[in-house]
């Protein structure tokens, strides 16, 4: 047993095997399945040019065609786009094929779609299972712009909140497949600890699961993700369940993924609408009108409508019984909720003094004027990771930390913020904290201050 790349250097120079298979052939490269064949008196090949070929990214594409060209290579030995399954089949049209027809791994439903879709219904299906869950079942998020930088959120908000539990897979081996990098990191971090597996479709090709999610991320499904031997692999990693996360957006396309929630519609399967939302879908294009009779509800206070929203949702969870006796500021300086900077280092003895930083809103007792809770709305684009404006949030939570002030943080591409914001509240009445004396008088001269300051009309997204 070798890779490919390890093969040669496991013989000597002068002796050949009378056989080497070489299996994932669609996955190995050209260079190391040459390394193998140079070890072989005869090769057999085993590989399926309906799944995923081996990955060449940019660099080493441009590397290799110039080697390719500078030589009048035929075709076939491209390096950047054939692999080794590839290449032999077009050198030797005429070699002795044979199709392993017979299939073992899946629930006859899911490689049903397989057979019909890439294989031409030449597959015999051997496999017989128990319906102790449905086969195929196809989750759809709200409608909204969920995808940012091939990353959503919501979707992995659903598998947590929604998927696992709904469909009892707290004890199940559980895989979750996507298309992209950045949601696989996404879902590894999301899942750490677990025993759930999470990676590219490209990395679990040759793997399996008891249940399979497909975690499409897409807003609108692109080329890449419906690629159909991607998808064909995506489907086929699943033996008993294969669930499929689409975004909910109004979609006529017809593409591979499509196809898939046909058949599994046409086999009257499940289909579920998430009941996942977010205060922020509001901002979407579409939202428009109902975005703008929320705001009037509780006034526009903010130039930006993400503020705007979560000021009307925080207002409506203070008028709740049991929080009427909060109630809330907007755009707090943090020099008022902080007497005492001795616990800073110069940075954030400089950061926190400037009057233009600030918590978007604070949740104050009317009873006590005492500080409750800090709340931060961050834009996805404007707070993501590495932007100036991450290191001053990271700033701003360290400095709280320090005086053990709770701050609770809505990223525009998250969800569930009212029962979050419930949670936090309920958990803070359960616990004293220790921030130094009620800021009684913080509060009441800090309030006059804003009133008398043009701060509201300022841009503060800057701080």
């Amino acid at each position: 047993m070798s890779t490919t790349y390890s093969l040669r250097q496991s013989l000597s120079e002068d002796i050949s095997y009378d056989y080497v298979i070489i299996d994932e052939s669609s996955q190995v490269d050209l260079a190391t399945g040459a390394l193998a064949l140079s070890c072989a008196k005869r090769a057999v090949i085993v590989g399926d040019t309906k799944q995923l070929p081996n990955v060449v990214d940019a660099n080493m594409q441009e590397k290799t065609d110039m080697v390719f060209n500078a030589y009048q290579l035929q075709e076939p030995y491209r390096y950047a786009n054939h692999s080794l399954l590839s290449s032999l089949l077009e050198l030797f049209p005429n070699v002795p094929k044979t199709l392993l027809r017979e299939h073992y791994r899946c629930h006859p439903k899911i490689i049903e779609f397989c057979n019909k879709k890439f294989y031409d219904s030449q597959l015999i299906i051997h496999t017989q299972y128990p319906e102790k869950r449905q086969p195929l079942v196809v989750y759809k998020t709200a409608h909204g712009n969920h995808a940012r930088e091939r990353m959503n959120q919501r979707q992995i908000d659903m598998i947590k909140q929604e998927i696992i539990p709904n469909e009892n897979l707290e004890n199940v081996d559980l895989g979750i497949v996507t298309p992209y990098r950045n949601q696989t990191n996404a879902l590894q971090s999301a899942f750490q600890g677990t025993s759930i597996k999470s990676d590219t479709v490209d990395k679990f090709q040759g793997r399996e699961n008891e249940v399979i999610i497909l975690s499409t991320v897409d807003n609108d499904i692109s080329e890449f993700t419906d690629n159909p031997n991607r998808l064909n692999v995506a489907v086929s990693r699943a033996i008993d369940q294969l669930i499929v996360i689409v975004n909910g957006n109004d979609n006529e396309s017809d593409n591979n993924i499509s196809d898939l929630i046909k058949y599994i519609e046409y086999n009257n399967f499940s289909i579920v609408q998430s009941e996942l939302s977010s205060i922020f879908d509001l901002l979407y294009r579409g939202y428009e009108e109902e975005r703008a009779k929320i705001i009037a509800k509780s006034g526009k206070v903010s130039e930006f409508d993400s503020e705007n929203l979560m000021f009307q949702l925080i207002k409506q969870v203070l008028a709740e019984d049991q929080f009427l006796k909060y109630d809330i500021l907007l755009h707090f300086p943090i020099r008022h909720l902080i007497r005492d900077f001795s616990k800073l280092d110069e940075q954030e003895v400089k950061y926190a003094s400037n009057p233009l930083t600030h918590l978007d809103f604070l949740i104050y007792n009317k009873l006590s004027k005492a500080s409750v809770l800090g709340i931060e709305v961050d834009g996805f684009e404007y707070h993501k990771g590495g932007t100036k404006q991450a290191d001053r949030d990271k700033m701003k939570d360290r400095i709280l930390e320090k005086y053990n002030f709770p701050i609770l943080r809505f990223r525009t591409n998250e969800s569930n913020e009212k029962e979050r914001l419930r949670s936090k509240l309920v958990e803070l009445q359960n616990i004293k904290r220790n921030i130094g004396e009620p800021l009684t008088n913080n509060i009441a001269h800090a309030s006059t201050e804003l009133s008398n300051t043009e701060l509201g009309n300022r841009n503060l997204t800057d701080i």
